[in-house]
């Protein structure tokens, strides 16, 4: 069958347009037709353009969360006993998206050519990246690629899970502050110097605590502005200076020895890593290619130059528990798994026993931190409403005990 790209009219009215597989034009239109869909435009994709002839590397991604569906999709139609691209052909048809029918029809059509299916991956760089392509060549080469796409699933699965989870937990406490600190501003801008303005009518004697708010009302109404441009100013200089590697690992380093956060930040780095080299050692890739593609979902620079130079150690006949125990960035209890699955030959399995005990104890650290913040950032709001308020009724209570 050949690809062909169509627009057409829905029911409602409205322009749809996509892409379909289908021997004719005539077959598209039945196709279309069967959807309740008019057509309009019907296109027949260039050969060349999907089937990606040149080694051209190719800028299309795919949508947020659409990954580790695909990656399942096929891991479930090839544990079903379909042929790889059966497989494939299932997926675009069940896909609904004009980018990843694209992608997954090029990836479709090298396999017929001959190529592998990392290969064909390996032409969408932003969508599949190097973690995924070298774990799909290393189970096409072992002959287990479902097993391979399944653990391969498992993993995106869990990782997009707990972003999402870090993302809900903290958005809370971030509106919190927000927007308390946008009605402290609102108040100490526009209503504070208004009320303030009827006691100096009166030649009101004015307590300590109302002369700071005062104070600090015409600071910000007259300066305001130039700090919050000040401010953004530094903020993305600092954006900038992040992009010079020596400073950036300068910062990485730093935050790693921040109390908490140092903590946090090494065990959810650890955890990623570990998970990663896990997978990869259990689909066969060699452990010092595991290591350096490993490196590469680290994100602290000073953790991943330390993971390089484990691999650089572990090539020279080190093992692998005593190389990464020598930088000292990970937790004693991951060295001491890793160092049983060496002796006993089940490093793979250690490796994700590890990464389990370790994204535990990062869900844990999050869930506390998460819950420190939301009564802390209640308790500054309501320190900050507190003293706005007593500093507003301090000279209304002063002026009806003079009047009395």
């Amino acid at each position: 069958m050949d690809a062909y790209e169509y627009k057409s009219l829905d029911p409602s009215g409205k322009t749809k347009s996509g892409v379909c597989q289908a021997d004719t034009e005539k077959h598209v239109r039945q196709i279309l037709r069967q959807q309740n869909l008019i057509p309009i435009e019907i296109k027949k994709v260039n050969a060349q353009e999907i089937s990606g002839q040149t080694d051209k590397k190719f800028s299309t991604t795919l949508r947020t969360g659409e990954l580790p569906i695909i990656i399942r999709q096929l891991s479930t139609l090839m544990k079903a006993g379909l042929p790889l691209d059966e497989a494939l052909s299932t997926t675009i048809e069940q896909s609904d998206h004009k980018n990843t029918k694209k992608i997954l029809m090029t990836c479709r059509a090298k396999l017929m050519e001959g190529h592998t299916l990392a290969y064909a991956m390996g032409l969408f760089p932003k969508a599949f990246d190097e973690l995924i392509t070298t774990s799909v060549e290393a189970g096409e080469q072992s002959g287990h690629l479902d097993e391979v796409l399944l653990r391969l699933s498992e993993y995106l699965e869990q990782r997009q899970d707990m972003s999402k989870q870090s993302w809900m937990a903290l958005l809370y406490p971030l509106i919190l502050i927000v927007t308390s600190i946008a009605v402290v501003s609102g108040l100490m801008v526009y209503i504070v110097p208004k009320v303030i303005q009827v006691f100096e009518n009166n030649n009101a004697q004015l307590p300590a605590i109302t002369r700071a708010l005062v104070a600090l009302s015409d600071w910000l109404r007259h300066y305001g502005i130039y700090f919050l441009v000040i401010l953004l100013l530094l903020i993305i200089a600092f954006i900038f200076a992040l992009q010079n590697k020596p400073f950036r690992h300068r910062w990485h380093q730093f935050l790693l020895k921040l109390p908490l956060a140092g903590s946090f930040i090494q065990v959810s780095q650890s955890a990623k890593f570990t998970r990663t080299l896990g997978i990869l050692t259990k689909s066969t890739v060699p452990i010092v290619q595991a290591l350096s593609l490993s490196s590469k979902v680290v994100k602290n620079l000073a953790l991943k130059q330390a993971i390089e130079k484990t691999a650089a150690q572990v090539r020279e006949g080190s093992s692998l528990s005593q190389s990464l125990n020598s930088n000292g960035y990970f937790p004693p209890m991951t060295i001491r798994l890793i160092h049983s699955g060496e002796q006993s030959g089940i490093l793979s399995e250690m490796l994700e026993r590890a990464a389990d005990t370790q994204e535990r104890d990062v869900n844990h650290r999050l869930s506390s931190i998460i819950g420190i913040m939301q009564p802390v950032a209640i308790l500054i709001v309501g320190m900050m409403i507190l003293l706005i308020v007593l500093a507003m009724l301090l000279p209304i209570f002063q002026m009806n005990t003079i009047i009395n």
